[in-house]
């Protein structure tokens, strides 16, 4: 295994997902790739016609501070256990997010929180048509959160 992925949608979880990862890479020594996935970004032009500056400014604020949290988490792994990791910050729908950098950086691995009607209880009751799993064709390890 050479590629496993990190589905963090709180950071409050980030630590326990990371540390499944972790346990897991050392064996391959895997490369591990931190995904956060964002809302939308209002830099666009009909993001500023959407609403009040404030919003605006807050959105971009927040937006920030996700994306030093995703690179801290990857320098930590880098630093404390001496595997490759690379923080990742997207925009849009999670499954769209977690398909799109499982085909582009070949992971072998998903691992992603589990509570109910959390993040996976979504993936599997939301999308009728296909579920993430068939449409990724690879692993996905479920890690009990909160």
């Amino acid at each position: 295994m050479k590629n496993i992925l990190v589905a963090i949608a709180k950071p409050e979880n980030a630590e326990k997902l990371i540390a499944h990862a972790v346990n897991i890479g050392k064996h391959t020594n895997a490369k591990i790739w931190v995904l956060h996935v964002s809302e939308p970004n209002p830099d666009d032009f009909l993001a500023l016609e959407a609403g009040p500056q404030y919003i605006y400014d807050q959105r971009t604020e927040e937006r920030k501070k996700e994306a030093a949290f995703v690179r801290k988490c990857a320098e930590e792994i880098i630093q404390k256990y001496d595997l490759p990791a690379e923080g990742i910050l997207i925009e849009g729908s999670i499954p769209k997010a977690i398909k799109k950098k499982v085909e582009e950086n070949d992971i072998e691995l998903v691992v992603a929180g589990h509570k109910r009607k959390g993040f996976l209880y979504d993936m599997f009751t939301t999308n009728k048509k296909k579920d993430l799993i068939d449409e990724l064709n690879i692993p996905l390890l479920a890690v009990p959160i909160g």
